[in-house]
């Protein structure tokens, strides 16, 4: 029994692992659009001489809540690295058992 709910166990978190890992690098790549937006509003900013102009302003303005959406974006990529390592400690935990089940279930003692 042990060793079906082991073997059940690693499926599953090995499957939970690839789903966190696809969304992970799409929270990467809206990562990288935002950044690369910031970096454009940026240069745009500095092109303009007058820096008190009304569209300035509005660059800023619109700079500052792109980088709040990638701090968020920062703190959701964290949160998922987190999980890959719990979800990778499980998967060595379950392993262990595996071969813990094997080693039980095809061990003769000679008497």
């Amino acid at each position: 029994m042990g060793f079906l709910v082991s073997f059940s166990r690693k499926m599953y978190l090995t499957q939970y692992m690839h789903n966190l890992e696809r969304r992970l690098n799409d929270k990467t790549t809206e990562k990288l659009k935002y950044t690369d937006q910031i970096a454009e509003y940026t240069t745009q900013i500095n092109d303009i001489s007058d820096s008190d102009s009304p569209a300035v302003k509005k660059l800023q303005a619109k700079k500052a809540e792109l980088e709040k959406y990638e701090k968020r974006i920062d703190i959701e990529i964290q949160k998922m690295q987190t999980q890959l390592q719990a979800a990778n400690t499980e998967i060595q935990s379950a392993d262990q058992m595996l071969q813990q089940g094997i080693q039980r279930s095809f061990s003769y003692k000679v008497a």
